[in-house]
């Protein structure tokens, strides 16, 4: 069964053209949110989550006729939480229920997954249901989006500084959403967007799995090397990784070598101004899985990495490639 595109749904939104039972799935939130919004202009709509309800609470909305409106119609978000949730008897029954739900009645179902098993329930759902995908936008059409919003304020931007822009938001239309709307406010006055304005109010996006790929390099985890392709596959420039990596271990350099030197850790962390607990932990747990030879090594070789790229023009991604391929298998 061909999937359907979520943008194109928005675009042109008829409920009535979906299927009683829709299944959404792929890592673009934000067009999923906007997905139910739309959904929510046209009817009363139950919100379910899928770590908070069970299997007889989705079974109870389509036993009971709706009061106020032309069927039930509910979404339940995170179903992968929900399935994980069943009983084997539950999981088994599942597809059978779903099955039965017929118009007027509407169920959504959001997963977070990239890609849709092949194994139950996914395997039954695909042969009645809808099937629509959210993927994350592709860098071109991340920029377009951007300029278009610009445009429909009234402002301009060059092609130029529009990248510009597009680098700091990082390809993540919840983030963008929040700082086009700051920048706009912050350009009122003016005709055109600038790179100065972007510095002064754009808080730039900086992707969690960054920080989960900084775990894994520092485990000596080989994750990381597919986490380090799929960071450069959405934008990350290798050196704006290398950089970060830098800066990791000029942090753990300190650390261990306040902390060998006989201070307190937290003391050490408060000196660094480390604070949030989650980045204080991070920075422990990574420090006692490498050795302090071991970081300045890492260190000299990064020279040698940005040597061979800025110097003798190797290829810059086979380049950083190799020294993650190094670290992660060092003993």
């Amino acid at each position: 069964m061909a999937e359907k595109n979520i943008i194109q749904l928005i675009k042109n939104f008829d409920p009535k053209q979906l299927k009683p039972v829709v299944l959404v799935y792929g890592s673009e939130d934000f067009l999923k949110k906007q997905f139910v919004n739309k959904l929510k202009e046209r009817s009363k709509v139950h919100i379910l989550w899928g770590d908070e309800v069970g299997f007889a609470n989705l079974k109870d909305i389509f036993s009971s006729s709706a009061l106020f409106s032309e069927g039930n119609t509910a979404v339940l978000f995170d179903f992968d939480s929900f399935l994980t949730k069943l009983s084997k008897n539950e999981l088994k029954n599942l597809p059978e229920f779903l099955g039965k739900i017929g118009k007027p009645d509407r169920l959504i179902i959001i997963s977070k997954k990239d890609k849709l098993p092949a194994k139950e329930p996914f395997k039954t759902i695909k042969n009645f249901a809808d099937i629509i995908v959210s993927n994350k936008l592709t860098t071109k059409a991340f920029i377009v989006s951007l300029k278009n919003k610009i445009e429909k304020n009234g402002k301009k931007i060059d092609d130029q500084t529009l990248k510009y822009l597009s680098s700091k938001l990082k390809n993540d239309l919840w983030h963008a959403k929040q700082e086009i709307e700051k920048l706009l406010i912050y350009i009122s006055d003016k005709d055109s967007i600038t790179k100065e304005d972007i510095d002064l109010v754009v808080a730039p996006k900086v992707d969690e799995n960054v920080f989960v790929f900084l775990d894994k390099f520092f485990e000596k985890d080989p994750q990381a090397l597919k986490m380090l392709k799929d960071l450069i596959d959405t934008s990350y420039h290798p050196f704006e990784i290398q950089s970060l990596i830098l800066n990791q271990i000029n942090r753990l350099l300190l650390f261990k070598t306040l902390t060998q030197k006989g201070s307190p850790s937290d003391k050490v962390l408060d000196q660094m101004r480390i604070k949030h607990p989650a980045m204080r932990g991070t920075l422990q747990k990574q420090a006692s899985k490498v050795k302090t030879k071991d970081l300045i090594g890492m260190i000299k070789d990064l020279y040698e990495t940005e040597k061979k790229q800025k110097v003798e023009y190797m290829d810059i991604f086979r380049t950083v490639e190799e020294f993650i391929i190094k670290w992660v298998n060092y003993e």
